[in-house]
């Protein structure tokens, strides 16, 4: 009959004086290493999360030639068209910031959107979505400075 290891285990370790207390090293490490693992994930996630909803952003400054202020039906009507995120005067009226995704429209299809409504309007610059909310950003701090 063959020894069996199993049957005289408990009386191996009191003589030997094994003792299983506490946790042991793989479940300790899994714990850590799970730990770092979601720490970084809430480091990076919302950046790359922000970064692919903004990705194909951009936006559009223009301004009605002449003296005149922006007509709010025409926000509107831009805000409801197709690839448009949202359009929004400045605080005196004079420009027109239109963000779009450039994937779905583009700057021609804006420009002939006004010449079609007999809008003058004029392109002033074309920014980067990301870019120009950094500078808004910059700008707040400098005017509470």
């Amino acid at each position: 009959m063959a020894y069996d290891l199993e049957k005289y285990r408990d009386k191996r370790e009191k003589v030997l004086g094994v003792r299983k207390k506490g946790i042991s090293f793989g479940v300790w490490a899994a714990t850590v290493s799970a730990i770092i693992i979601v720490g970084l994930i809430s480091m990076v996630a919302p950046k790359s999360i922000a970064y692919f909803t903004t990705r194909n952003l951009d936006d559009v400054i223009y301004k009605l030639s002449g003296d005149q202020s922006w007509p709010q039906d025409v926000i509107h009507t831009i805000a409801t068209l197709k690839g448009i995120k949202y359009a929004v005067a400045d605080k005196d009226g004079a420009r027109l910031v239109v963000t779009f995704d450039r994937s779905i429209t583009d700057i021609d299809s804006l420009s002939s959107f006004f010449k079609e409504n007999g809008y003058h309007a004029v392109l002033l610059n074309v920014v980067s979505h990301r870019q120009r909310v950094q500078t808004e950003r910059e700008e707040a701090e400098l005017e509470t400075l």
